[in-house]
């Protein structure tokens, strides 16, 4: 048995399912051992490493295990490090497997070589050098097991293609280790319950760890038994249903008037599985010295970085049952009256008809259609741009995974994260929005989607322009632009190119034709939305 037979073993021993990559000359023995295995092993093969760790990322958002990618040396490893940034940032369990030069050319600069630890130790959870082929197994196991253990993250393997090249005789994996689990302390838990029925009007903070442990009915239920209004992390808008009586809607970098008023009359936030990320905490803000802190993760080091006043190093899922079994009494009835008026404010806030269109396009318009058209099990996989808060403010998520976003603001993250999540979830619809900007990145990945036959319905919003950088010139320089117009291709056209129906829509009526037809689709295809530059983002006032 060769290395790349022992890595796929390996696999194998923790349930992998699915491999992205891209192919190399220094991994053709891991191919040879997938090509063994494709009754097992899905394979898929993207055109950029960048797009396989994306698609890898979104592909173990919804199936909660670790998703593999394997790329070749230097170029390869380094094109792979937006993903491995995303899922760090997104607590998202990807192991990247590098394929790297003989280990008898190391430190002597040799063709396309990096040191991986060096490279990736401030992006990724861990990573990993394999010194020999009796480690392989071993080293390969732990990446998978050290990738979903207390906050899920991102794992990079590195592996010598003369250790992938060997031959072994009768290699030892390891046997699956059992799932580690984190339970909250008693004290911690007696502490915020006591603060809970002290608080007058507590917020929860719900973050990527309900998603990653599926804690959404559960999150529910701690909402209903306190009588606290939920927020949203940064791109957790699936966490709780949007229709749910404690919806206050998601922390976005658009912090919403209604949001900060409810924020500066909470005495209590409930951080329930969010590490409090900048973008969710307003550049780390959001929390008031007199405002208590109920903080609940299984990762300890997130805890270094705040003044919790109960701190709960667990699960997200025993600790709200935990609380909520030692709540002595169910929340007054001031505390449910301010969440109802708070969630009526951010149901409104979602209707169209505030912003005044200059175009012909209004997506305002074009979201709430769209909201009323699609199943509400369809999975929205939104590219970073300003295209994104016309979903992210009229869109109404009401199931669970069907969010996708890049957490850390990657262009480019859209169709391939497409790609990753009709693989994981083949059974649903799956819609990709995207920009023009974010599309001529990775748009590319179009032929994979036809390749594999995955039935992804892209949707293009073209305003030929950088948008959201176009935003921050002119809120600094009036009327100033430079180098943020773009001359757009006929994205209908490259639709056509790679083998998809596309339709155009220049026009809000237009869309719903458009969109009925595209949807009867039994396969991929395209619509390509004309916007206008001036309706670039659906908040009052161009520095919005």
């Amino acid at each position: 048995m060769h290395g790349g037979e022992i890595v796929v073993e390996t696999w194998l021993s923790r349930g992998v399912d699915t491999v992205f990559f891209v192919p190399g000359g220094t991994n053709i023995t891991v191919l040879e051992a997938l090509s063994r295995n494709q009754n097992k092993i899905r394979s898929v093969s993207t055109r950029l490493e960048s797009s396989a760790v994306f698609a890898a990322d979104a592909y173990s958002a919804i199936r909660k295990k670790p998703a593999c990618v394997i790329c070749s040396r230097a170029p390869g490893a380094t094109n792979a490090s937006i993903g491995i940034h995303t899922a760090m940032q997104a607590s998202r369990p990807v192991v990247l497997f590098i394929t790297n030069i003989p280990r008898r050319q190391k430190g002597r600069e040799a063709f396309q070589e990096i040191n991986y630890l060096e490279m990736y130790a401030p992006i990724a959870k861990a990573v990993i050098d394999v010194n020999s082929l009796d480690e392989l197994a071993g080293d390969v196991a732990r990446a998978l097991d050290i990738s979903v253990s207390g906050r899920p993250g991102p794992v990079v393997v590195a592996i010598s293609k003369d250790i992938l090249d060997e031959e072994a005789d009768d290699p030892l994996i390891p046997k699956p280790a059992a799932p580690v689990r984190f339970g909250p302390d008693s004290l911690a838990v007696e502490r915020a319950a006591r603060l809970i029925e002290a608080s007058k009007l507590p917020i929860i903070l719900a973050g990527e760890m309900v998603g990653f442990e599926s804690a959404n009915s559960e999150l529910e239920k701690f909402a209903e038994a306190t009588g606290a209004g939920v927020m949203t992390a940064y791109r957790q808008q699936d966490s709780i249903r949007a229709d749910h009586p404690s919806h206050f809607g998601h922390l976005s970098i658009n912090r919403l008037p209604f949001q900060e008023q409810a924020l500066k009359e909470s005495d209590l936030i409930i951080s329930v599985g969010s590490r409090l990320d900048s973008v969710s905490t307003a550049d780390y803000t959001m929390l008031r010295p007199e405002q208590k802190l109920i903080m609940i993760y299984p990762e300890p080091s997130a805890f270094a970085q705040w003044q919790a006043d109960a701190a709960l190093g667990s699960n997200v899922i025993p600790a709200m049952e935990a609380i909520t079994n030692a709540l002595s009494a169910p929340p007054p009835p001031d505390r449910i009256a301010w969440r109802d008026k708070v969630h009526q404010a951010e149901v409104d806030f979602a209707k169209p008809g505030e912003i005044e269109i200059q175009g012909d396009i209004d997506m305002a318009q074009v979201i709430e259609h769209f909201n009323k058209s699609v199943p509400k099990e369809s999975v929205m996989v939104s590219d970073a741009g300003t295209f994104g808060r016309w979903i992210t403010r009229y869109y109404r998520f009401n199931e669970p995974n069907t969010e996708l976003s890049p957490v850390s603001g990657a262009m480019g993250y859209g169709v391939p994260g497409g790609i990753g999540a009709q693989v994981a979830n083949p059974d649903d619809p799956v819609f990709v929005w995207v920009g023009d900007g974010g599309f001529l990145m990775t748009g590319n990945e179009c032929a994979v989607i036809v390749q594999e036959k995955l039935p992804v319905k892209l949707i293009v919003c073209d305003n030929n322009c950088w948008g959201s950088i176009m935003v921050h010139q002119q809120k600094t320089f009036e009327g100033w632009d430079f180098g943020t117009r773009l001359q757009s291709p006929d994205f209908a056209a490259i639709g056509r190119g790679f083998g998809m129906p596309t339709w155009k829509v220049s026009k809000t009526e237009e869309f719903a034709g458009a969109l009925k037809e595209m949807m009867a689709v039994d396969g991929p295809a395209m619509l390509h939305i004309l916007q206008d530059l001036r309706d670039v983002s659906p908040y009052s006032g161009s520095a919005r």
